[in-house]
Order: C-alpha cells, then structure tokens, then sequence
C-alpha cells in the first residue's frame, strides 16, 4: 500500500518545479528551456510583460452581494485595501499582481503567503517558485516547504485558514519547450554568424606550396584584418598571385527572416497575444486591431482573470463569506485608454437606463454631478414604447395635432 499512497500524493499535488524545468529535458535543437532562459527570447518576454501588466493594472475589487445577480464595492472589508491598494508594506497591488501573473506564464503556478490577525487577512508576500516545494504530510495535508538564504518555512494546509494563496495557470512554456528551444538556438546561431563572418568570405587560393606555419601566419593575418562584424566590407589587398574565392552564404536574409517571423508568430499564438501587441505589424490594420482588441479581452485574460478570482475566492474568503462577498477584475477598465470607443459604450448605457450620468462621469474619473441636479438619475430614450401601444400612441397624436389645427 505504500506505492499507492505515494501515488495518490503525487498526483494530488501536482510535477514539481524540479520536474517540469531539468537539464535533463533538453529540446531536440539541444538547448535546455526553463523560465529563466525563455525570457532571453524577445518574443517571450514580450508576451509575458504584455500580459502581466495588463493584469497588473486592471482594478481588483472586493465586491458584496446585496441582491441576486447585485453585487457593489465593499470598501469596509479588510481585503478591499490588500486587493487593490496594498497587498504588503512593501509591494503595491500594480507591482504585486504583475509579479504573480508572471510566475503563472512562466511556472504555471503562483504562490504568495497569507498573513492573517485574528483570522483577518492582513497582507500577502510573494513566494519565489522555485522556492517552494509542495508535498503532504503523514496525514496526507498538503504542505508548502519554502527554502531561502536565510533558512525554511513550512506551510500547513488548514481549510478554514488557507496559510497559501495558490494559482494555478497552465503555462505556454511547458507545452512549448521545442519551439522556445529553436528560437534559443537560431538566436545563437545568427549571433555566431555575424561575429564570425568575413567579409568577403571564401577560400584563398595561391599557385604556391605554403608550409603549417605559412598558412597559419596568413589566416591569421586575414581574419585580423577582415573578420568580424566590425570588418565587413573591407576591401582586400592581395599580393603575390594570391586569389580569393568567395562562398555564396548558406544564409539566404529572406528566409532567415522568414523563419523568425514564423517563430515570432507562433509564440505570439502559443501565449494568445495577438502580435500586434509585440510589435509585429505585418498582418494588422486598423479595423483588424479593434476585433483582435476585444478577442485578446475575452479569450486571453478573462482565463487569468478567472484563475485570480476563484483562487481568492478559495484560500482569502471564509466559508460562511462565499454567497456575500467576490472578487472580480474590473474588465472595462482596459478600454479606458480608447477614449472613442468608451464614449460609445457609455452612451449607449445612458440612453438605454443602463447608467447614470455619475456612473458615466465615475468611469472617466470625473467629479460627480449633485444628485439635486440629476445627477444620479436613470433615464430611457422616450420613443421607445411597447409594441402594443404604438398604434395608440399614433391615434393620440393625431388628436392632439387636429386640436391644435382648430385653435389655431
């Protein structure tokens, strides 16, 4: 029975940072991917800046129930200032909610520490992942071991008091090791190219015999005087019957350039990011961006969104907190920074009762309008009446029009 108990522990916790990332893991190019090395690809980095701070900067919110389906900001509540304001003494919610959804994309996991007083949840420390290692104990309680310079702290799973806010995302890196890895590995190879290459660059060719120590003092002599990146397209001097024959490169700079923006695209996709968002325009215009916009909301962070609320949900809020209280990311503020299709939006809310004109005003970090003034009414376009009085509605009008006509 000890097998199977060492079975049921290994899959209740999930492969370990050492198993997923190992030099014996290599790609088939033979370069070895884990985090650290992915993010020396530009593409990579790219995607990971891209999506760690749009989730950085959109708001988090404490939100209570008040009715079904009604929900409002609970500023009060203690996690409202750790959410959004101030998850430690030392780390703002922007800088705390970047660095977590970067070790999601990298590690597939995020691990912070939940400080509590009197059960109260006080503040949240990130974890290192590479930290942490996540085992059970003997009475099969899943345990957070976290190794520093300065020593080991263990984590106990208690369910009523979470010690680990734990969020898990599955990350591009692990499916994608081969592409990274080629990626690696063609970024060396052009480096090596273009340090290494002459120009010209070819076989030189004498009627005479050379010994060893000729030949050697002659290659020397040329690569010193036309080799390198520094070098290129000297012209050469060539004396006593000396020719030079040069090589076509294997090279070909359209299909190497080809290649990388394969290679670009092909990330850019593994991580959802549409490639515009990494500096690739190639196959974007002005009213593609506008749909790849709302897709790259809707299907690339709504999953992390998603991922950070229920984890709050589970280890922050107590049991008897699940039906009053949520968490949830503040979608609309990614389209702050397009002022023509905000305008739009909230008009649209306006006219149809949707918001008020403090709503509205909020939204664009404007001061509110009194309520005296209207200021928190909700109003509906007028000509919009049920389909069964539109025929009445036009007798009454026409009555009123042959009133007027007589007095007149």
């Amino acid at each position: 029975m000890n097998w199977l108990r060492r079975l049921f522990e290994r899959r209740s916790v999930g492969p370990q940072f050492s198993e997923l990332f190992t030099s014996s893991s290599r790609t088939s190019s033979g370069t070895v991917v884990t985090p650290e090395t992915a993010m020396a690809v530009p593409e990579v980095k790219g995607c990971v800046k891209v999506l760690s701070e749009d989730v950085g900067k959109t708001p988090l919110r404490l939100r209570k129930r008040i009715a079904q389906d009604a929900y409002v900001d609970h500023h009060e509540h203690d996690l409202w200032e750790v959410l959004h304001d101030l998850p430690n003494a030392e780390t703002d919610a922007f800088t705390f909610k970047r660095e977590m959804t970067a070790d999601m994309l990298l590690y597939g996991v995020a691990y912070a520490q939940v400080v509590r007083v009197d059960g109260r949840v006080v503040s949240l420390w990130r974890l290192p992942v590479p930290a942490v290692r996540v085992d059970r104990d003997e009475q099969r309680r899943k345990r957070w071991t976290v190794t520093t310079k300065t020593g080991q702290a263990v984590f106990v799973f208690d369910a009523s008091v979470p010690p680990v806010l734990e969020i898990k995302f599955d990350s591009p890196i692990q499916h994608c090791r081969e592409l990274i890895g080629t990626a690696l590995t063609l970024q060396k190879y052009t480096g090596r190219f273009f340090s290494n290459g002459a120009r010209p660059s070819g076989a030189l060719i004498t009627p005479d015999v050379l010994d060893e120590e000729a030949m050697s003092r002659l290659r020397k002599s040329w690569q010193d005087a036309y080799g390198g990146a520094e070098n290129a397209h000297k012209v050469a001097v060539l004396e006593d019957g000396l020719t030079f024959t040069p090589f076509a490169s294997p090279n070909d700079h359209a299909q190497l350039n080809e290649l990388m923006l394969t290679l670009r695209s092909q990330i850019a996709g593994a991580f959802r990011v549409p490639p515009f968002k990494i500096a690739d325009l190639s196959k974007s215009n002005y009213s593609n961006v506008e749909a790849l916009s709302i897709e790259y909301l809707t299907g690339t962070l709504d999953p992390l969104f998603t991922a950070w609320e229920m984890a709050i949900r589970r280890d922050l809020l107590t049991t008897r907190q699940y039906n009053v209280y949520t968490a949830q990311f503040d979608r609309s503020a990614l389209i702050q920074s397009d002022m023509a299709s905000l305008h739009s939006a909230l008009a649209t809310g306006r006219q149809n009762g949707i918001y008020s004109v403090n709503d509205c005003r909020k939204k664009l970090g404007e001061n509110p309008i009194p309520a005296a003034q209207g200021g928190d009414l909700y109003l509906v376009n007028s000509a919009m009446v049920p389909i069964s009085d539109a025929g009445q509605q036009s007798k009454t009008k026409n009555v009123i029009a042959n009133i007027e006509k007589e007095a007149a």
